[in-house]
């Protein structure tokens, strides 16, 4: 009984399943959706983004101002003895002579330690073996040594300009397509960009100047002088020898021998000292020197006009907003009369916004849809600052002009 039941089921599964093959084949067949009815959809870029460069008229500059050129070295009061003393070209210092120390009998006094004479300096008597000096100029004047102290004052009241070379640097902008002009084919877009350009700047000149000279004189006291340039002390080796002019040994028996001092002697203070002015413009150079870059922001409307499928032309106006970095300097040169030359240098640095405006006339070939050439003329102006260099000795001012700006720019267009 119990098989006979699992084969009526068995059976009945296997109707069920042939009625519903059958079923599903008298049934009509699926339909494919239609999609034909629904509109077309291609993307159009509206947003374009150009990358190149921007060669422009550099920034106009002109300088001015005053400074002075003090004496680098000290030559110390008018009145004092065996003093150190500095001069631009020569130097006096105190008396480095000594002399042998002697034992009661006369004799030098060797030192066990490192088995030479002692010394002793020698009494003060007005003279100094330490100096030099550095051109024969100096002994114009008979029996005497001239040290001479420079300084110079700019009082030079010109105005030099200098236009520096226009300069290349990066463009980058992106515009937006708003669509056409009152149902024409002109399109108009939204375009902000920036570029980064250099300022360089420098001229160099003769100013008038005050040149003073501070002179020391000092006595030789009859010696005859040396050939320039002198310097001093020097020494030479001689035998030492004892009161009765018989050799002094040492304690290895060899026979000990004394520096003797050799130099030309000098006072070692002035006999007199003078200050001197006269005024020239040849005397003292200045150079002046900006250098740095500014940025420059923009934005505003652009119009394109279609010359042909590929090729068209646009024009661009509107603000713009720059900030400028400089650094400046101002290098003074005097060239004394003796000795090297004097130089002093100062510098400022400063940063500038500035408001301006701009215009762009370009013309673009389109390589693709989406990429194409540039090319074309730009015009920006942003007025000009002053920038100084001020120290406790100088004041020195420049103008930067960043206004009426022409150059053109081109690069690479992308689509997208």
């Amino acid at each position: 009984m119990k098989h006979l039941l699992l084969v009526l089921l068995a059976l009945a599964s296997t109707c069920a399943v042939s009625f519903a093959q059958e079923e599903e084949r008298r049934a009509p067949p699926v339909e494919i959706p239609d999609f034909s009815n629904l509109d077309e959809y291609i993307y159009e870029p509206k947003s374009v983004v150009t990358f190149g460069f921007r060669y422009i008229g550099g920034a106009k500059t002109s300088f001015s101002g005053k400074g002075k050129l003090l004496a680098p070295e000290d030559p110390g009061a008018a009145l004092g003895a065996n003093l150190l003393r500095s001069y631009h070209d020569g130097r006096v210092s105190p008396d480095a002579r000594v002399v042998a120390r002697l034992d009661s009998s006369g004799n030098p006094v060797i030192d066990p330690q490192s088995n030479s004479a002692s010394f002793d300096p020698v009494a003060p008597d007005g003279r100094t073996n330490t100096w030099n000096y550095a051109n024969s100029s100096q002994l114009a004047t008979l029996g005497f040594v001239r040290f001479n102290s420079y300084s110079a004052e700019v009082i030079d009241t010109s105005v030099r300009e200098k236009k520096p070379a226009s300069s290349a640097g990066m463009d980058l902008a992106v515009s937006r397509d708003m669509g056409k002009l009152r149902g024409s084919r002109f399109a108009w877009n939204l375009t902000a960009g920036m570029s980064v350009n250099d300022v360089a700047a420098n001229t160099k000149g003769s100013v008038r100047a005050i040149l003073s000279t501070l002179t020391d004189f000092y006595s030789l006291y009859g010696r005859t002088p040396p050939d320039a340039p002198y310097s001093s002390p020097s020494t030479a080796a001689e035998n030492a020898v004892d009161a009765g002019g018989n050799s002094v040994l040492g304690i290895d028996g060899v026979g000990q021998t004394i520096s003797v001092d050799t130099s030309v002697l000098l006072a070692n203070e002035p006999a007199a000292r003078t200050t001197s002015t006269e005024t020239n413009d040849t005397s003292v150079t200045n150079r002046w020197k900006v250098k740095g870059s500014y940025f420059t922001f923009r934005a505003g409307p652009t119009v394109w006009v279609p010359f042909t499928t590929r090729l068209r032309a646009s024009v661009s106006l509107g603000a713009a907003m720059v900030f400028s970095g400089t650094n400046y300097s101002v290098t003074q040169t005097f060239e004394p009369a003796t000795g090297a030359e004097i130089s002093d240098t100062n510098s400022n640095a400063a940063y500038k916004l500035l408001p301006g405006y701009y215009a762009d006339a370009t013309v673009q070939f389109d390589l693709t849809e989406r990429t194409g050439f540039y090319a074309g003329a730009v015009f920006q102006s942003a007025g000009s600052y002053d920038q100084n260099v001020v120290t406790a000795n100088s004041n020195y001012a420049t103008k930067i002009d960043l206004g009426n700006q022409s150059g053109y720019r081109a690069g690479l267009s992308i689509r997208f």
